[in-house]
C-alpha cells in the first residue's frame, strides 16, 4: 500500500487530506439500546434483503411500479376525460444483489433506515429498496463514479474532504462562494462523489462511526458575492437526495461567514429541511472559531483552526481518490473475509475495528449489540504516522489498528497483497475473489 500522507506543519500551506482523527477524539454517546421490538424488525429487514435469489428493478420508477403492482394498484394513466390509458411500461431489468451491495448493507445502514422512517417496518423496507435501486441508478451506479468523472468540478476546491471532527466523524468542506461551472447534473455527481468519499473515510470504531461533520464557509464580502450559490431548484434536489438516500448520516454542521443574502435563501429552502436536520446545524458569526467541534488540528484556519489548508488540485484530488480506493478495498476485502456472502455486517467489523467474534463475546457476556455499545467499554486504536498506534478513545485496551503496511482487524490480518488487488479490481468494476485464506475462514 502506499506511505502515509504528510500531515500538517506549522503555518506551512497544506493541500492533503487527513488520514487520521487527533488522539484527544472520543466516541460519541452511545445510543438508547434497542428493544425486542426494534430488534426484530432489524431482524426482518435484513432477512429481507437475504432472501435466497431476491431480486430488485435497476430504476427508481421500476421499483415504484412494482410497489404499485404488488399493492393491488396498477401503472396505467389517466387520459382526457379520465378514460383509462394504457402505458407501455418496458418489462423491467431486475437484478440480485452484488457483492458491492452487500457489504454496502451493513447492519447500521438498516439501522438508519429504520432510525428515518421513525421504525415503521414497511416505510423502512421502502426506503431501504429505494435507496438500494437509487443507488443503482444514479450515474449508472453510485459504486462505479470515477475521480475522472468529477474532477473538473473540484478544481477550485468547493467541495473536500479533510479531518475529522471530536467525535470521530471525518469532516466535508464546502466553500460555495469557489463555484466553476454552470448548474447542471455534474454539480449534483460531485456533491454524491464527494459524500461518497467522505464515508470511506469513517474511522476503526465501535460502535461505527456512521456520521459525518460537514464545515460550510460562505465566504461573506469575497469577491463582492451578491446571489445565492445555486438555485432554489438544485438546493432542493440535493436536498432530496441527502434527506431520502443519506438519511441519519449528517452528525453536526458549521456554518461561517454567512452573507446578509443567505437568510432570505435559507428561508426558501427551510420548509424542505428536515426539523431533525435543521437541530445539526449551528451558524457561527462573527469571528469563526469551531474547535469546540473540530480539533484546531484537524481544521482550517478559517474556522479558527491551525491548518494553513491552500488548495491544490493536482496534489489533493489524487490523494484523496487513492486514499479513498485503498480504504474502500481494504472495507471490501473484511466484508469478503468475515461476511458470509451476506447483507447485515457490522461496520465495525467491516472497518476493522473488532472482529466477528469480538463482537459475539459482548454479546454471550451480556454487552450491547453495535446499535447500543457503550462508549466506555470500547477501545479504538488507530496507527498514525506520528505516534504508531494511538489510544484515541479506551478503558479496555483491546488495540485494534489499522496500519499502513497490512489493514489489521481484530486478530485477523487482510494483507497488503489482498488489498491491492481488492484496489485493482474496484477500480475496473469488478468483484474481487477472495483468497483461499479468505475462503477458508469465511
Amino acid at each position: 500500500m502506499s506511505e502515509a500522507l504528510p500531515v500538517p506543519s506549522g503555518s506551512e500551506p497544506f493541500s492533503y487530506p487527513l488520514e487520521h482523527p487527533d488522539p484527544s477524539s472520543k466516541l460519541p454517546p452511545a445510543r438508547a439500546p434497542l428493544s425486542d421490538d426494534q430488534r426484530k424488525k432489524l431482524e426482518d429487514l435484513t432477512s429481507h434483503f437475504n432472501r435466497e435469489g431476491a431480486e430488485w428493478p435497476t430504476t427508481v420508477k421500476a421499483l415504484k411500479n412494482q410497489w404499485r403492482i404488488q399493492s393491488g394498484g396498477s401503472t396505467r394513466s389517466f387520459g382526457s376525460f379520465f378514460r383509462a390509458a394504457p402505458v407501455e411500461e418496458e418489462e423491467p431489468v431486475l437484478k440480485q444483489l452484488t457483492d458491492k451491495e452487500k457489504c454496502y448493507w451493513s447492519t447500521e445502514a438498516f439501522q438508519r433506515c429504520l432510525r428515518a422512517t421513525k421504525w415503521v417496518y414497511q416505510d423502512a423496507v421502502k426506503r431501504a429498496e429505494e435507496t438500494l435501486v437509487w443507488r443503482r441508478e444514479f450515474c449508472d451506479g453510485v459504486d462505479e463514479m470515477t475521480p475522472e468523472l468529477v474532477s473538473h468540478e473540484g478544481e477550485t476546491g468547493k467541495e473536500l474532504v479533510a479531518g475529522y471532527d471530536i467525535n470521530f466523524r471525518p469532516v466535508l468542506y464546502m466553500h460555495p462562494y469557489r463555484q466553476n461551472t454552470q448548474e447542471s447534473m455534474s454539480q449534483i455527481n460531485f456533491v454524491v462523489w464527494c459524500l461518497e468519499r467522505t464515508i470511506d473515510l469513517c474511522p476503526p470504531t465501535d460502535p461505527a462511526t456512521e456520521t459525518l461533520c460537514l464545515c460550510i464557509d460562505f465566504g461573506a464580502n469575497r469577491s463582492g458575492d451578491k446571489t445565492p450559490p445555486t438555485s432554489l431548484r438544485q438546493a432542493k434536489r440535493v436536498l432530496d437526495i441527502l434527506q431520502t438516500y443519506y438519511c441519519e448520516r449528517l452528525g453536526r454542521a458549521v456554518c461561517v461567514n454567512i452573507p446578509t443574502f443567505f437568510w432570505a435563501f435559507y428561508k426558501l429552502v427551510g420548509p424542505f429541511v428536515d426539523p431533525v436536520t435543521k437541530d445539526k446545524i449551528r451558524f457561527i458569526s462573527g469571528e469563526a472559531n469551531a474547535t469546540e467541534l473540530v480539533p484546531a488540528s484537524q481544521l482550517q484556519k478559517i474556522f479558527g483552526g491551525d491548518v494553513n489548508f491552500e488548495y491544490d488540485h493536482s496534489t489533493y484530488f489524487p490523494a484523496l481518490s487513492k486514499l479513498c480506493a485503498e480504504r474502500k478495498a481494504a472495507n471490501f476485502a473484511r466484508w469478503q473475509k468475515y461476511g458470509n456472502g451476506k447483507c447485515g455486517l457490522s461496520e465495525s467489523v467491516i472497518r476493522g475495528a473488532v472482529t466477528p467474534e469480538e463482537l459475539a463475546a459482548k454479546l454471550t457476556s451480556g454487552a450491547e449489540a453495535p446499535e447500543s455499545t457503550s462508549t466506555s467499554a470500547t477501545s479504538t486504536v488507530i496507527n498514525t504516522p506520528e505516534n504508531g498506534a494511538a489510544i484515541v478513545s479506551a478503558t479496555e485496551e483491546s488495540k485494534v489498528g489499522m496500519g499502513l503496511e497490512s489493514v489489521s482487524a481484530g486478530g485477523s490480518v487482510v494483507s497488503t497483497k489482498e488489498v491491492e488487488k481488492a484496489v485493482e479490481s474496484l477500480s475496473l468494476g469488478e468483484t474481487p475473489a477472495a483468497s483461499e485464506e479468505v475462503k477458508a475462514s469465511a
